[in-house]
């Protein structure tokens, strides 16, 4: 049962994983004024969206080309260090996710297999599978704290006490902070440390 219980833990690290491919990372947001709709800007893999006010269209723009997202938020530099801290936080989360599967399919071995697998050296490749997992996903997770740095090595303006200050902050004219992707990556470093300790706690 215990066993049952950490493969599916180990399904929902694959799935925390999956949606951390897909949503978005970061997140900026210069507040509505008087005279100045909200403007929103929302980090992905190989580029940002900016918003405008109500509208539902979001205009996308990649790291290496030169753009303007409203104004007052990202200036007109394009972005290299930035891309590089995410393209390193999406390599983590890629071989987390392949180790993650990886543990899964051994956890099924053990599982159907119980005359097969009595030597202990499969329970220990899953244990270490989840281990691995999670070191991978926490270097993905923090990788994302250099962001602050990266923002002012590209000039992205106005950032001084903003986000090239830290990574999350919130004040009369900006919010900034990281968006849904990292938190489900650490969620999936959750489940994956239960995995490991569901799978060393079962009797095969």
């Amino acid at each position: 049962m215990k066993l049952k219980i950490a493969i599916g833990l180990s399904v929902i690290v694959l799935a925390c994983c999956i949606a951390s491919f897909i949503l978005p990372w970061y997140y900026l947001s210069k507040k509505e004024t008087n005279l100045l709709p909200k403007q929103n800007v929302v980090f992905k893999w190989k580029y940002y969206q900016c918003q405008i006010g109500d509208k539902d269209k979001f205009d996308s723009i990649n790291y290496d080309d030169i753009g303007i997202c409203g104004f007052g938020t990202i200036g007109t530099f394009k972005m290299p260090d930035v891309a590089k801290i995410l393209n390193t936080c999406l390599s983590f989360l890629v071989i987390g996710a392949a180790v993650a599967l990886f543990t899964v399919l051994l956890q099924f071995v053990i599982l159907l297999s119980p005359k097969l697998c009595r030597s202990c050296i499969w329970k220990v490749l899953s244990i270490a599978g989840s281990i691995a997992t999670i070191v991978l996903l926490f270097i993905s997770f923090f990788t994302l704290l250099g962001l602050p740095k990266a923002f002012k090595e590209d000039y992205i303006l106005p950032c001084d006490d903003y986000w090239c200050d830290k990574v999350y902050g919130d004040d009369a004219d900006y919010k900034w902070l990281p968006h849904a992707g990292w938190w489900t990556t650490l969620a999936a470093c959750f489940f994956a440390l239960c995995s490991g300790v569901m799978t060393l706690a079962s009797s095969r």
